[in-house]
């Protein structure tokens, strides 16, 4: 019963996780090109805060990606 509710509590919790890397990936992503629309592609080349900014969008897509790959890999 316990072992259980664990994997249950364990699977919400994936779930929760996923739809917040989701949404801050979406939300990186309008920002990315908002300051692509704002800015020089010299600007952004010279930007850290641009640079890190789409370094955390494609880290956030690998990870949601790897995660949904191991519960496929689970579910098959």
């Amino acid at each position: 019963m316990i072992k259980q509710h664990t994997e249950k509590r364990a699977e919400t919790a994936v779930g929760i996780l996923l739809k917040s890397l989701e949404r801050n990936w979406y939300d990186t992503g309008v920002l990315i090109d908002e300051f692509e629309a704002t800015h020089t592609e010299y600007e952004c080349d010279q930007s850290k805060i641009y640079d890190a900014l789409v370094a955390g969008h494609f880290a956030l897509k690998e990870t949601i990606d790897r995660i949904n790959n191991r519960l496929n890999k689970v579910r098959k």
